[in-house]
């Protein structure tokens, strides 16, 4: 056993748990990350085939912008002290969607950022949709003031506190119940508008009839309103940056450190045990893992509490990673590939689109990604990164066998290939000098996330963003113990694994001082 004893340990160093250590560490505590890899990331980090350099799965990052104070993210980063130290590339526009709308006509449209430009680029493509347009982002900055209101203030229940609530933030409380679709219906968005606008949708891994409004009005609104970034450096830059605020602030950072028990000392989280056997004591644990590999894998049985296993049990893996990684022997302008992200699914209809990405052979849905678009510098002059994305709303690579897998792998890309090829008409396979492949497999065995889930647990209507910011304090009921990253109340992608690993440092900070409070009342007594 160590000689050392921490007040936290965090475990994994994903943008969740790097983004809790380097607050803990800011805020003066003893920190201790323990990472089973050789660097830090998780999903936010890079790797280098021939002369290319991609990045693992970042296509780009919602909530900061180039003004101190601006979005989640930024205020986040300047707390930390790391928004001008890293260099950021702005994405040019919004997206392009290629698909076919839910009454079966082609949708070709490029969107760009800003509110008002949106609105119109709506327009023209489908007239008559400005005013219900119009109607819709007046109701998200109601939506987004709401959210703030109740982060921010101490929201107590009395009559003056509930009459302010219902009298200023009366929409936050009539949508919060529902799904993208219901209220997207109520507006009279004409429904070819609503396919173009619910296209993000792929971005949160849930279909839009299931998927909370509030949700995703709130990350499309940042996005329209801030625009996108990501790190020139690819998002392992950002890793590093968030890794340097741990150890300037004298937290400590262990890699090849692989976490097999976290344990437990009358009920309470105090320590954890190495896949070498060494064991670290500490006062509190913040976990950038799923609750399920926590609870069935690293806590014996005696110290899960029932209602933790209930909850976790009830929950299912959300969409599952893959993507095909290219570097291109042609610029983007030769090829032809004009835009940084084109969305191409076999239909606008998101609940029909889910149903096809139950499977390997009928999922043609894809996110492609130019980084060149964004930052010409990112490769060699005359040459293209290109990364093609797709996900699985089932665990269908758990079907196939071993002996296969390659050749599955290959199928894949070749499948991908001839989609974004036959959508966009631009030939991409005649000059590929860089080719590696990741499936769900690769995302599990590389990030230990179950079945290569890349976007936590679904959030469902009845376990979306709302229902678990409501319960997130009665969740918590593994003492000593909080989670953090994909699997919280934030729910999936780097921005909100970054929100959610601040809020598990905090809410950390807060347990350690009522614990203290306790003790020193106990010792007056």
């Amino acid at each position: 056993m160590t000689d050392k004893s921490y007040d936290i340990i965090v475990i994994g160093a994903g943008c969740g748990g790097l983004t809790a250590a380097a607050c803990a560490a800011k805020e003066g505590k003893k920190v201790l990350l323990l990472e089973r890899h050789n660097t830090p990331g998780g999903f936010a980090s890079s790797f280098v085939r021939g002369r290319f350099e991609f990045d693992v799965s970042l296509h780009q990052l919602c909530g900061f912008s180039k003004a101190s104070g601006l979005g989640e993210l930024r205020r986040i980063f300047d707390y930390l002290g790391i928004s001008e130290k890293i260099k950021w590339t702005e994405i040019p526009d919004a997206y392009r969607l290629i698909t076919k709308a839910s009454d079966g006509s082609p949708i070709d449209v490029i969107m760009p950022f800003g509110v008002e430009a949106y609105i119109d680029a709506m327009e023209k493509y489908v007239p008559g949709s400005k005013a219900s347009m119009t109607k819709l982002f007046m109701l998200a900055e109601e939506i987004i003031k709401s959210s703030e209101f109740f982060a921010e203030s101490e929201v107590k229940k009395s009559p003056s506190v509930l009459r302010k609530v219902l009298k200023e933030h009366g929409n936050f409380i009539r949508t919060a119940p529902y799904s993208v679709n219901k209220v997207l219906d109520a507006l009279k968005v004409p429904k070819k508008a609503q396919d173009i606008f619910t296209a993000y949708w792929l971005y949160l891994g849930v279909d839009c009839e299931r998927l909370s409004f509030i949700h995703y009005i709130s990350m499309v609104y940042a996005y329209l309103t801030l625009g996108a970034v990501t790190p020139k450096f690819r998002s392992h830059e950002m890793s590093m940056a968030l890794a340097g605020v741990i150890e300037d602030n004298g937290g400590e950072i262990h890699y090849n450190a692989h976490v097999s028990r976290i344990l437990f000392e009358d009920g309470h989280a105090c320590g954890v045990m190495l896949k070498n056997d060494e064991k670290i004591m500490c006062k509190h644990i913040i976990a950038n893992c799923s609750p399920t590999t926590a609870y069935g894998k690293m806590i014996k049985a005696k110290d899960v509490p029932e209602s933790a296993l209930k909850r976790t049990n009830a929950r299912t893996f959300g969409m599952r990673g893959a993507c095909v990684y290219l570097g291109l022997n042609r610029s983007p302008k030769d090829l032809g590939i004009t835009e940084h992200s084109y969305f191409i699914t076999d239909t606008a209809n998101s609940v029909n689109q889910f149903q096809l990405m139950k499977s390997i052979d009928t999922n043609n849905a894809q996110a492609a990604v130019c980084l060149n678009i964004a930052d010409p510098s990112c490769s060699p002059a005359g040459t293209t990164i290109l990364c093609l994305t797709t996900l699985y709303s089932d665990n269908c690579w758990a079907n196939i066998n071993p002996e296969s897998y390659f050749d599955e792998k290959d199928m894949l890309a070749a499948r991908l290939i001839a989609n974004f090829e036959s959508a966009t008409g631009i030939t991409i396979h005649n000059n590929i000098e860089e080719l590696e492949v990741a499936t769900p497999v690769t995302f599990a065995r590389y990030t230990y996330t179950p079945q290569g889930t890349v976007y936590g647990y679904y959030g469902d209507d009845w376990d979306g963003i709302i229902p678990r910011i409501m319960t997130e304090a009665t969740d918590c009921d593994t003492k000593g113990l909080r989670f953090c990253g994909g699997w919280g109340a934030q729910l999936s992608g780097m921005s909100s694994a970054i929100a959610s690993g601040r809020n598990a440092a905090f809410a950390t900070f807060d347990d350690i001082e009522n614990e203290n409070n306790k003790e020193v009342n106990t010792n007056e007594k």
